[in-house]
């Protein structure tokens, strides 16, 4: 039991690592952040708030993002399950809690960090939309060409780190693609920090999704693990708080989350998660390994 903190945080690191250092992966976050970069230049419309479709689009494929991330991180402890790979895991000095709960917080991990790289993403896209004068809009075009060009120098460090030392370019360029967009955060003077306190309440979704999703697929094929996932998604939009967990009428002209939608949030996401832990590792223990 001494080295249970140290098994959890290996099994995390391995976790988190795989998931954000897979090919599919790198390709999904890099077009989420190259796509929202580059909405300025294509904003034809600002509902009567300059940055308020950026901001927008850019949160909404942010939670998009990490549960396209939560399900590839359940896919890859399915394919463990299926190929015996956590038979090998198991019979080491290893219970199946810790061993789920790991894994679970290396998914929890990577969605995480897909969030922040996504939210520096998001931040400079509003920043740099068209502001409506009398003579026109402008959006900040040389913004956006440094921006990309931070993109371009990630996956050249990556490309020298692959040739020269055998890194892996994909997990290389991932972890590089938040360095690169908080470097460009920090010196940008028109910053709506607002947009942070919405990426909170979506991760605290994204949180309750992730679970969901690894307890699911202990059982189910990741096809339908997905497919009722998203179900699950749909309806804590609809029915579990909606508004509050995509908030974006509150970003409105500077605006950010109230700190008592957060706090209403954080009990809900609390008590569903360890109910979702709790069936997790019931589910596991019943499966025979």
């Amino acid at each position: 039991m001494q080295d249970s903190p140290r098994k959890l945080w290996t099994l995390l690191w391995f976790s988190a690592i795989e998931t954000l250092g897979h090919p599919a992966s790198f390709l999904l976050l890099l077009s989420a952040v190259a796509g929202t970069l580059v909405l300025p230049l294509f904003q034809f419309q600002r509902f009567s708030e300059d940055g308020r479709l950026a901001r927008d689009c850019g949160l909404a494929t942010a939670l998009m993002l990490g549960f396209i991330l939560a399900i590839g991180a359940a896919g890859r402890l399915r394919n463990t399950l299926q190929n015996g790979t956590c038979t090998l895991a198991l019979t080491k000095p290893l219970s199946r809690e810790i061993w789920f709960f790991g894994n679970l917080c290396g998914a929890w991990a990577a969605v995480a960090f897909g969030l922040c790289t996504q939210g520096a993403a998001v931040l400079l896209a509003e920043a740099w939309s068209p502001q409506y004068h009398t003579t026109g809009a402008y959006a900040h075009v040389s913004g956006i060409l440094q921006g990309l060009g931070g993109l371009i120098l990630v996956l050249v460090a990556a490309a020298l780190n692959n040739r020269f030392r055998n890194g892996r370019f994909a997990l290389t360029a991932t972890l590089l693609l938040p360095v690169s967009l908080w470097g460009f955060v920090i010196v940008q003077p028109a910053i709506h920090w607002g947009v942070l306190s919405a990426l909170l309440a979506i991760g605290l979704n994204l949180l309750q999704l992730t679970t969901f999703a690894y307890v699911a697929v202990v059982w189910l094929p990741i096809g339908v693990t997905a497919g009722i996932t998203a179900c699950w998604l749909i309806i804590s939009l609809l029915f579990l708080g909606g508004a509050a967990f995509l908030p974006l009428d509150f970003l409105a002209r500077g605006g950010s989350v109230p700190l008592y939608t957060l706090l209403g949030l954080l009990p809900q996401t609390f008590c569903v998660t360890l109910l979702l832990l709790w069936f997790g590792r019931i589910s596991l223990n019943w499966r025979e390994i």
